[in-house]
């Protein structure tokens, strides 16, 4: 006889408890009814990169005319015209072993499956010049292109400006940029500038090997005042240069900007390599030794 008041006091607490939880949600704008379409606002992510190859249909014509890939080795063997890493010991002649890890060295483990468009574009760019090994901008030092991460013993970035090698174009946010590439010697090196001999405004120890940066990464850090490439007068745009730079707009260095002294358009910004001094540092293996 006590089991049906029991139950009934139960169901009136839980239906009590439901009125209190719809009312709160209601005051708090969070009641949504089953039939409404209303959703949550979608999160803003910021700005989404948009990266595509830039392959002339008769370069590639001529490359493919040209190479006969299924007679060549490297195909037959890899499956492909890029190398596959067996080993990591030129890194590790250059990086201690307390920085090969996933957050230095960009792993192909880190590449969600299926969504690895930049090692694509980069692949597909590289292949279409039959580009199986590239130059270090700044030592010269060819690098051998990796099918899977880290593509190379160094890095990939982009610029407005060609340093050194081939002219391989990418498309970001449907602007082309040349595809430039450091090794990791010449990133573990100390770099200082020619014309005041600060060793500040770059630290490529930071920087992740193995993909690609978005931006001039030579360029990004300052020391002297921005200067015409040309006449070698000031630009006059320092503060406004230094303000932007601290706040990682790093869009500023693909700008052409006019000089007001001779009147010449270029992208004064890019840092140009021959500016700078690389102290190379010995491999470990020659420290151990």
């Amino acid at each position: 006889m006590l089991l049906k008041p029991t139950l009934l006091a139960a169901a009136t607490a839980a239906n009590q408890q439901q009125n209190y939880s719809d009312e709160y949600r209601k005051r708090s704008n969070t009641l949504l009814s089953r039939g409404s379409d209303k959703r949550w606002p979608k999160r803003d992510m910021g700005p989404q990169f948009e990266l595509r190859c830039c392959i002339d249909p008769e370069i590639l014509r001529i490359n493919v005319d040209r190479q006969y890939y299924f007679e060549d080795e490297t195909v037959r063997v890899n499956g492909s015209v890029f190398h596959k890493r067996t080993d990591y010991d030129n890194l590790l002649s250059v990086i201690p072993k307390s920085k090969f890890n996933g957050i230095h060295i960009k792993m192909e483990d880190d590449c969600p499956q299926g969504g690895d468009d930049v090692r694509l574009c980069l692949l597909k760019s590289l292949g279409a010049h039959n580009l199986r090994s590239i130059p270090c901008v700044q030592c010269k030092t060819d690098l051998k292109v990796y099918d899977k991460y880290p593509l190379i013993d160094g890095v990939f970035y982009i610029s407005p400006v060609s340093q050194f090698g081939a002219e391989t174009e990418i498309s970001l946010d449907g602007r082309r940029f040349y595809l430039q590439q450091l090794c990791a010697r010449c990133l573990w090196s100390d770099w200082s500038c020619k014309k005041c001999g600060k060793d500040s405004w770059f630290d490529g120890k930071a920087v992740v090997l193995g993909t690609l940066y978005y931006y001039d990464i030579v360029s990004a850090g300052r020391c002297c005042p921005p200067a015409c490439q040309s006449c070698k007068q000031p630009l006059g745009v320092r503060d406004q240069l230094a303000s932007q730079l601290a706040a990682g707009n790093y869009a500023t260095i693909n700008e052409q900007i006019t000089c007001p002294s001779c009147g010449a358009s270029k992208f004064h910004l890019v840092r140009d390599l021959k500016t700078v001094h690389v102290a190379t540092r010995p491999a470990f293996a020659t420290i151990a030794e």
